[in-house]
Formats: C-alpha cells, structure tokens, sequence
C-alpha cells in the first residue's frame, strides 16, 4: 500500500530538506513540494497565500494520481490547520494510501539558527518577508509550539530533526508501517 508521507514542520526545520533525502533513499517516491510548485505561477511572490491555496488544489490531485500508481509520495508542507490537513488525509484515502502525519521538531534555537542561515531562493526569501511582516521570530516560535500541541489529538508523530540521520531513519520506519 502507497504511502502519503506528511512533513509537518515551521519554517527553517528542514522539511524539504528532510523530504529529498528520504525520496532519494526510496526511488520512486515523488516529493511533493507545494512552495516549489507555488513558484511556478507568475505573480506567486505578491500573491503567496492566495497563490497556495491554488496550488494546493494542484498538488492534492497530483498526489492523488501519483499514488494510485502504488507509489509513495513525501509533502514537505507546513500546516496549522487540522481542516488542511484533513484534505491531504482524504487524498491518500481516495487514493488507496496510507497517511502518515509528521511533525519535524529541533530545539527553539536551534530553529532559528536553521531558519536564518538557510540558504536564500526566491521561496525562502519570500517566506522570510512574510515572517517578518507577521512578527519575526516569536511567530516561528509559536508556530511551532501550535503544531506540538496539535499533534496528539491528530495523531501526528513528532520527530527530532535535530540529528538529519536519525530523523530520516523514523521516518523510513513510519513510512513502512
């Protein structure tokens, strides 16, 4: 059975870093990434959310499609809204797969250091503007702390994304359960 791999995080944990190293490690497996496919649209960068939300459209069906050919599919995506998550859960169920929500977590620091020494693309630095405007680091901070309070009651499991090997090592072992 397919699996819809859910790599839930804030920003700068390494979800999508996390998400190309866990599919290079499983061939077949498509990585997912709504911010890569949202940079795909003209005018996305004055229009982030609304340009998102399209996109996500987009990506479910992707998804969907993907993994009715019976293989994996690893979505590196930040979600705070159990009902967005719910969408991506019925994907995987319409599809025949299996979901398997994570949240990414690293120490506060250690957060920050990540968030503000990541390498710089168009996506991250828009990202980065919109953090700032929102309220800067304590909005990162409280993300985090909303998705770590969410997990239990989503049965989503929190995984240490501080040691990159042993994150991916829990996630191959969730992926295949």
């Amino acid at each position: 059975m397919p699996t819809l791999l859910h790599l839930n995080g804030p920003s700068g944990v390494g979800k999508s870093t996390l998400a190309r190293e866990h599919a290079a490690a499983h061939p077949g497996t498509l990585v997912c990434d709504i911010d890569d496919l949202r940079s795909s649209v003209s005018g996305w960068e004055d229009d982030f959310v609304g340009t998102g939300e399209a996109v996500r459209h987009t990506a479910l069906a992707l998804m969907t499609a993907y993994l009715r050919t019976g293989r994996d599919v690893v979505l590196p995506q930040l979600i705070v809204t159990p009902s967005q998550a719910e969408r991506f859960e019925a994907a995987a169920a319409e599809a025949g797969a299996t979901y398997v929500g994570v949240v990414l977590d690293v120490a506060p620091d250690v957060l920050l250091d990540r968030l503000h020494q990541r390498t710089e693309t168009p996506v991250t630095a828009v990202i980065s503007r919109i953090i700032e405007e929102r309220g800067g680091d304590p909005l990162v901070l409280e993300g985090r702390q909303q998705l770590l309070d969410l997990a239990p009651e989503h049965g989503w499991t929190v995984v240490d994304a501080t040691d990159r090997s042993a994150a991916l090592a829990a996630l191959a072992a969730l992926a295949t359960r």
